[in-house]
């Protein structure tokens, strides 16, 4: 909930355009929901490969790597940027300089596949919510601009259920002989 009222208050304030409920309801909030739907789904079954299968953090970036290329390369049969490959190739308009944010970002998937091994999904969402309220912070530190009624609103989500997954953590239950 934390994460839908974050991703809410940072799209409302960029200023829509619409007043639309169902607008709103059809181009903000199902997807922000799905999204975190698809995000947890992910992470419990990267979880699941690492630590139950024993697959490395490398082997799942590659894995996820081919899927999500797999997707995008289905996307692009009826994007514009598909017909853009199409007639110009994939590295179109690419510099040296342009493997900067390639680097980071495979990077990103690296290290993201050690927390997800190591800390565990639920630990890497706590620090995916606390990174945006954090981000909230710094805002309001360095630009002058005030957390919306969304942020502060899910504060205290991110403090109680950090709170209680320290105070309950999972714990495996043994099978019975």
């Amino acid at each position: 909930m934390a994460a839908v009222l974050l991703s809410i208050g940072e799209g409302s304030s960029k200023g829509s355009t619409s007043s639309d409920p169902d607008q709103i309801l059809f181009y903000g909030i199902i997807p922000i929901l799905v999204a975190s739907v698809l995000s947890g789904l992910a992470s419990a079954l990267c979880q699941w490969a690492s630590q139950v299968k024993k697959h490395t953090s490398y082997l799942m970036t590659v894995e996820m790597s081919i899927v999500g290329s797999l997707c995008l390369l289905a996307s692009t049969f009826k994007s514009p940027d598909g017909e853009a490959i199409r007639q110009h190739g994939l590295l179109y308009g690419w510099t040296p300089l342009t493997l900067i944010p390639v680097m980071f970002n495979a990077l990103g998937g690296i290290l993201v596949g050690l927390v997800t091994s190591y800390a565990g999904g639920v630990r890497k969402g706590f620090v995916i919510v606390s990174a945006l309220l954090v981000t909230a912070l710094l805002q309001f530190i360095f630009d002058g601009k005030p957390p919306s009624l969304y942020c502060l609103l899910a504060f205290p989500l991110v403090i109680s259920s950090i709170s209680i997954y320290q105070k309950y953590p999972y714990q495996v239950k043994k099978k019975e002989s």
